[in-house]
């Protein structure tokens, strides 16, 4: 499918070093970020048009290769591909009879210095993944999918497949049950795509923890059992909350770690909750934390 080369200004800052092999050209700086949905409450600090600056900080600061990002509607993506000058973009197509509200609208960001895009596509998350349809008997009634790149490195010439995705939210049993078919329906997708022995990132909010104490901690469970997850393998960690409900959770707090990044083929260093409040006025620039690896692929 043709990649929507959503090309911007010029290039931002430079990156933050995490450790002497992140500047090796062999390395690739992955961010899972859940941008939330303007939403008719959401006020003050937690108003859209009050974040865009303190967002603009954080990805000049990190400035990361691959940005996968969740609930970035259509009304938002104007003013986001400001916030990321010098990246290409790829928003998959929506349905004409569907809203983005409806949808969750995952959209993939990548370095244009960095990456050449070569495909893209996706897949909607449900028993009929080329059929727009919902997820299987969820209480969520939206629609999902999975949005998927296929990009080459400048330097290297490695290949490397990217995927970005938004889970159903709801916490019945069911939706638990749900979540994992639609987990091993991304890994069977990018399977038959990529195919194993390709360096594939999948990034998300997935709406469950992998901690002992989360009722919903089956949910990820085929990632863990098929893929390796960058919170757990990287070198250097953290474990602190992603999700922070604009204040609601407490930093660290079991059972909140929602946004993941898994990957194949790929040596994490360095996993990092960007949960410091370093990025302009307001505390928060979402409801969830932005999430960062640096691999060596």
């Amino acid at each position: 499918m043709m990649v929507a080369a959503c090309t911007l200004g010029a290039t931002a800052a430079h990156p933050k070093s995490y450790s002497t092999d992140a500047s090796h050209p062999g390395t690739v700086k992955v961010m899972s970020f859940n941008m939330r949905s303007w939403m008719d409450n959401d006020t003050a600090d937690m108003a859209w048009p009050r974040r865009l600056e303190p967002c603009r900080q954080m990805f000049i600061h990190q400035m990361p290769d691959l940005v996968g990002t969740q609930e970035l509607r259509a009304s938002m993506l104007p003013a986001a591909k400001t916030l990321l000058p010098g990246y290409g973009c790829y928003a998959h197509p929506q349905p004409a009879d569907a809203t983005d509200k409806q949808t969750g609208q995952g959209v993939i960001f990548y370095r244009l210095e960095k990456f050449e895009p070569l495909d893209s596509g996706f897949f909607w998350l449900s028993a009929t993944p080329d059929v727009r349809s919902r997820p299987w008997n969820s209480t969520d009634h939206h629609y999902r999918s999975a949005a998927w790149m296929k990009l080459r490195d400048r330097s290297t010439g490695q290949v490397v497949w990217f995927v970005t995705t938004h889970l159903p939210y709801k916490k019945d049993p069911v939706d638990t049950e749900v979540r994992a078919k639609c987990c091993q329906l991304i890994i069977d997708q990018m399977t038959q795509i990529a195919g194993r022995d390709a360096t594939v990132f999948v990034t998300g909010d997935m709406n469950a923890s992998h901690a002992p104490t989360d009722t919903r901690r089956a949910s990820v469970e085929p990632f863990f059992q098929h893929m390796h997850s960058a919170r757990d393998e990287a070198r250097v960690s953290d474990n602190q909350s992603s999700f922070n409900g604009y204040g609601r959770v407490i930093p660290g707090v079991e059972g909140k770690n929602l946004d993941h990044i898994f990957y194949w083929n790929a040596e994490p260093l360095v996993f990092e909750t960007l949960n410091r409040p370093i990025y302009g006025p307001v505390r928060w620039i979402s409801d969830h934390y932005p999430i960062i690896t640096t691999f060596i692929f």
